[in-house]
């Protein structure tokens, strides 16, 4: 079976001179957005210790391990079982690219937890109090009432 691997968000100089030579690359701003996103330091602990005092909930130690170690990424499993959930990527503790970032949009979902990933479709998926991984849903403005996983442990594990 394959390892679960994440590779870094954004856009390495390599990946950029690959789109320049076939002519497809973004318009300028989301360009210098995914180039600063993948220049983006690796998250610190203690930035992760700090958000955590600042929080009315513990954070998942296993999601720490994750951000110290991949501070977010795309994930080479995409899928999760049991469900119809593909992760597009994780989240990064703190990036560049506002829309990539824990930190930028935790305010958005402080009620529901804490962002944690993004699927392709707009949704977000949100590490909550009880610990539980929950699916917002972008278009009925509420998270699903399911959780996905029981952990975020639990998550990584049902990738495939």
């Amino acid at each position: 079976m394959k390892k679960l691997t994440f590779e870094k968000y954004g856009l390495s100089p390599e990946k950029v001179e690959q789109l320049r030579a076939y002519k497809i690359l973004p318009d300028k701003q989301t360009l210098k957005n995914l180039i600063k996103a993948y220049e983006t330091d690796k998250a610190e602990e203690t930035e992760i210790a700090d958000f955590q005092r600042e929080l009315s909930q513990p954070i998942d130690e296993e999601y720490i391990r994750f951000l110290l170690e991949h501070n977010g990424g795309i994930p080479s499993k995409n899928r999760v079982k049991g469900s119809k959930v593909v992760i597009d990527r994780f989240l990064a503790f703190r990036s560049a690219y506002k829309f990539h970032s824990l930190i930028d949009l935790y305010t958005d979902f402080q009620k529901q937890g804490i962002p944690i990933a993004c699927t392709p479709a707009g949704d977000t998926l949100l590490l909550a109090e009880d610990q539980q991984i929950y699916l917002f849903n972008h278009n009925i403005q509420d998270i699903e009432p399911s959780p996905i996983a029981t952990s975020f442990a639990d998550l990584l594990m049902k990738l495939y």
